[in-house]
């Protein structure tokens, strides 16, 4: 069955795997969808004062933080169903055991599975704990962090009944990329040594805090397409052509490198709440600017007492 959730039959807000499988996506009216999805079944989301109410969601996503927070300290909630969680410190207390295949059932390791899931996994693994060079210590830790990553969604899923994806990589930035190759309901491992290999096919915008002007800029000043062709410019090249903060972040990412530490935090830094005033609806008195601007801090108010 292919679910998708909507505010209205006609204003599609999130998609559900199986509907993306046949091309939906929340840019898409209802009967858009509909065409491309004939199984398509729509839920309406409850409203609050004209927009979608998503209380329920957000509950939901506090169950799985709870889960989550139990193996780490360091709990970053970047959404209502994303989070960053650091488990360091907990690598560290399990670097004399070796990850076994055996308990890695759900995960993926980029660069390595050309021949099969199994056999990828397989290979990486034998070539981790053959060596104790920087590397190879690297490369340990997130296996051991892919077998607590296997433990945490399983829990999620026991307590809860709700399935996740992960990344597991050595800064946000990549694991949040990693994510989102083998969703649902999988875990896919980056290693250092396979970012290269990713990048030289991967568009600039896939990369979280370049899908906006900067990634614009950079794809047509630069005449670039992937994020691994920046490689080749030098570092003063991208601090004259961006600024020296911004160019030397670009230098860094491109070549897989974050300096962003995950925040212990379990409620988002801010609150937003927009609204569109069209045609008749323009706000072209005082009076009207008033009521809406009442309206519109009412339900920021709302919202947050259910965060």
């Amino acid at each position: 069955m292919n679910m998708l959730l909507s505010k209205k039959p006609e204003s599609i807000i999130a998609v559900g795997y199986e509907a993306r499988a046949c091309g939906v996506n929340r840019n898409m009216w209802g009967d858009e969808a509909k065409k491309l999805c004939p199984d398509i079944h729509f839920f309406r989301v409850p409203e609050v004062r004209g927009k979608a109410d998503l209380t329920k969601f957000r509950d939901a996503g506090k169950e799985v933080i709870n889960v989550l927070s139990r193996f780490s300290n360091c709990v970053e909630r970047a959404s209502i169903d994303e989070a960053y969680i650091d488990l360091t410190e907990e690598v560290k207390r399990r670097m004399d055991k070796r990850a076994q295949k055996e308990l890695l059932q759900n995960t993926h390791i980029v660069g390595f599975d050309k021949e099969g899931r199994l056999e990828g996994l397989e290979s990486w693994l034998d070539s981790v704990y053959e060596g104790d060079d920087f590397n190879n210590i690297q490369d340990k830790k997130l296996a051991v962090g892919a077998l607590i990553s296997e433990e945490m969604r399983a829990a999620v899923y026991e307590e809860t009944g709700f399935r996740c994806s992960a990344g597991i990589a050595h800064n946000k930035m990549l694991a949040k990329l990693s994510c989102g190759i083998n969703k649902p309901n999988k875990q896919t491992v980056l290693p250092y040594g396979s970012v290269q290999g990713l990048f030289s096919t991967l568009p600039v915008r896939k990369i979280r805090n370049l899908g906006g002007k900067l990634g614009e800029s950079l794809v047509e000043e630069l005449n670039v397409e992937f994020i691994g062709d920046l490689v080749k410019f030098p570092l003063t090249e991208l601090q004259n052509n961006f600024g020296d903060k911004t160019g030397h972040w670009i230098y860094e990412v491109c070549r897989g490198i974050e300096q962003e530490l995950v925040s212990a935090r379990q409620l988002p830094k801010s609150i937003g709440c927009s609204k569109n005033f069209q045609g008749k609806t323009c706000l072209d008195t005082k009076e009207k600017v008033t009521g809406d601007h009442g309206d519109v801090g009412s339900k920021i108010q709302s919202t947050s007492a259910t965060k």
